[in-house]
């Protein structure tokens, strides 16, 4: 085999436990029907599954190394698509909107966690299913469901399930931390496009001076009357700051805003 020398620039670290592809598999619940998005398809491990169990699999990789690895090691499956660019960069909404049950499966590099986070949660494409290897302190963030905009965006969309945790060893090279698999499940009904973008508006707003209170932060816009009121409204204490707030106080909070808004 020719040697593979890892680009430090992405963090390429790859699966090759096949034992946890096969729990990733299993997660996913895939049939003929299903279009899965995969991003960092690397050496192609969980690819070669992937277009065995899916109707379509659509893939991205950055490195033209691996894209033409992949591309020549898969050949034969008409079913696959790859895309050789920065996901981060791709038009999901003109590249994805025709396809019905959609799911995403992948072993995310870690150094795009954030941002990739932010352009799934941001593109309005309505996901089946997601099924993601993540770093093990990012996606403990996220379990958390609160204390950062990201933990709060992804909440208010999905129901997230820890599936389990992934050893350093089940990755060439192995990483410095550990991994966690994570299943995202669509909350039902979903927040609208429009209700959803509303409601992060004010989460950066409040998260960009997190340590100032809610109450504070609000009473130059509304003055501490109606301030006092929204917020009893929403059930939220004036001295919490935007870290203490659940899922539901957002969603109530801003229902309040636009409440006052409207009258």
């Amino acid at each position: 085999m020719t040697s593979f020398h890892i680009s430090p620039r992405w963090g390429q670290h790859f699966l090759v436990d096949k034992a946890v592809r096969g729990i990733i598999i299993d997660k996913a619940d895939l049939k003929k029907e299903d279009t899965v998005v995969e991003v960092g398809v690397g050496k192609g491990i969980l690819t070669e599954v992937l277009v065995q169990k899916a109707g379509k699999v659509i893939g991205w990789e950055i490195d033209e190394r691996l894209y033409r690895m992949v591309r020549e090691k898969l050949k034969d499956y008409s079913n696959l698509v790859l895309y050789r660019e920065d996901f981060l960069s791709a038009d999901l909404a003109s590249l994805l909107s025709s396809f019905s049950s959609l799911k995403l499966v992948s072993n995310i590099p870690y150094a795009i966690s954030s941002p990739f986070f932010s352009k799934i949660l941001e593109s309005g494409i309505k996901w089946d299913l997601l099924v993601l290897m993540v770093q093990r302190e990012f996606g403990e963030k996220v379990l958390q469901k609160k204390g950062s905009p990201l933990a709060v965006g992804v909440n208010l969309l999905y129901e997230v399930e820890k599936v389990r945790e992934v050893s350093p060893g089940s990755f060439s090279p192995p990483p410095a931390v550990r991994s966690l698999i994570l299943k995202f499940i669509p909350l039902s009904p979903q927040i609208e496009p429009d209700a959803y973008k509303e409601i992060m508006h004010w989460v950066h707003f409040l998260f960009s001076q997190r340590r100032k209170k809610v109450e504070k932060l609000l009473r130059p816009q509304l003055g501490r009357e109606k301030t006092r009121e929204i917020l009893a409204r929403a059930h939220i204490h004036p001295e919490w700051r935007a870290e203490h707030l659940e899922i539901e106080h957002w969603i109530a909070l801003v229902s309040q805003l636009e409440t006052i808004a409207n009258s």
